[in-house]
């Protein structure tokens, strides 16, 4: 189904997301945290931590760009997703102004909006009878309306910016003021509105490196992927039978890959803490 049409290129791209693109940060993270702790001495937990931060704020950057298409799609604002990721520049994805603009107030809307239910595919619980999909659609819809949006915070974002091009960015915030931590930090202008408050024309911003803190963010970069992943893939099985036909995988197929390996796991895992 290869062509140069946006529906053409819908299809194939959503599923190549689902097998492939969507796994490259997540890939990224496991990577990092791997040698990590093989030698965590102090000067990898800084390298460590900046380069965690930025695969952090590009995954939330992932999902508002790849929710709004779905929601744009759904409103009829676009013909397919696709067309709506074209359009899209990394800068304009802020998640609670996206909420917003979709008037999205809960994880429940969340849900609704995107009409998860009309993609879980009816033969999963024969396919899967250990994994409970609507419910994982649930719990990722919560993350994103919650956790997403509130862990990423405007400062972040703009310190993100600077850590992406790898030159405002210092090994220790403490180092050039005292009352934050001694873990990397990025430097940039203040925003106008706070410096006609008072606030000095520069901003350190420095970022916990606690192992804790290290931890929810790998955390939070797989349960993005993933769950972006499981969107997509969902997606073209119930849009686009053919599409998945013409690269000779079935619907089960696609799921049972080894691919697809850390969602199921990731589905498995959260359905029985709630």
């Amino acid at each position: 189904m290869a062509g140069e049409t946006l529906e053409q290129l819908d299809p194939n791209y959503f599923l190549d997301y689902a097998a492939f693109t969507g796994a490259v940060r997540h890939y990224a993270s496991q990577t990092l945290e791997e040698a990590f702790k093989a030698d965590p001495n102090p000067a990898r937990r800084r390298l460590h931590l900046v380069n965690l931060i930025k695969e952090e704020y590009a995954a939330y950057e992932d999902a508002g760009a790849i929710l709004n298409a779905f929601l744009e799609w759904r409103e009829g604002k676009v013909g397919v997703p696709f067309a709506s990721l074209l359009a899209y520049k990394p800068g304009d994805v802020a998640l609670v102004a996206m909420f917003e603009s979709h008037k999205i107030a809960s994880s429940d809307q969340l849900y609704a909006a995107l009409g998860l239910d009309t993609w879980i595919p009816g033969e999963w619980v024969e396919w899967f009878p250990d994994l409970n999909l609507k419910k994982a659609l649930r719990l990722a819809c919560a993350f994103f309306f919650q956790d997403c949006a509130t862990n990423q915070k405007r400062y972040g974002v703009i310190s993100y910016n600077k850590i992406k091009h790898g030159l405002l960015v210092v090994p220790s915030g403490h180092a050039y003021k005292p009352d934050i931590p001694d873990s990397p930090a990025a430097v940039f202008s203040t925003p106008a509105e706070r410096q006609k408050d008072g606030a000095p024309p520069y901003t350190i911003y420095g970022f916990p490196s606690g192992d804790m803190q290290i931890e929810q963010r790998h955390a939070s970069i797989e349960f993005v992927q993933c769950n972006l992943r499981l969107f997509a893939g969902l997606y073209v099985v119930a849009r686009y039978p053919e599409a998945l036909a013409a690269r000779g995988i079935s619907p089960q197929k696609l799921f049972d890959s080894k691919e697809f390996y850390d969602v199921r796991h990731l589905i498995s895992e959260v359905t029985k803490k709630k």
